[in-house]
This record gives C-alpha cells, structure tokens and sequence, in this order.
C-alpha cells in the first residue's frame, strides 16, 4: 500500500507516525462499520471477534506511536 500523501488528513512531521496516525483513522472508521454486523444472528461471532481485533490493532498503533514520538524525542511535527 502506498503512502496517502493526497490524504488531507495527513499531516507535516515524520512518516510514520503519520500513517500511524492515518492507519488509526481508517481502523476507527471500520470499526463504526463494524457496529451493524452485531445484529446479524449469523455474522454476530466474526463482527465481535473484528471489533475486537480492530480495537487492538488500535491500542497497539497508539503505543507505537507513543514509542516513536519518545524516540524522536517528542517531535511529531
């Protein structure tokens, strides 16, 4: 996958944590789509086990970029 530099949402800094920041924005997005599978008595299991997952791939992109932003000594822009 390429870099979305045409994305508005990214911004000036260092690049990875902007697609941190842009991979985050995507994720939290899916998991609003997500919300309406729970219903589905037959997809009910694989939207709460991907709900789950999307919420941990969330909290493990946030520690990285927390990471990241200490390596590079707080700058992020």
């Amino acid at each position: 996958m390429a870099f979305p530099n045409d994305d508005p949402t990214v911004q000036q800094g260092d690049r990875t944590i902007q697609l941190i920041d842009w991979l985050v924005g995507r994720l939290e997005e899916c998991l609003g789509e997500v919300l309406p599978l729970q219903t589905d008595d037959l997809l009910k299991d694989y939207a709460k086990d991907a709900r789950k997952d999307i919420e941990s791939a969330v909290e493990q992109l946030s520690l990285a970029r927390t990471k990241k932003a200490q390596q590079l000594g707080g700058r992020t822009s």
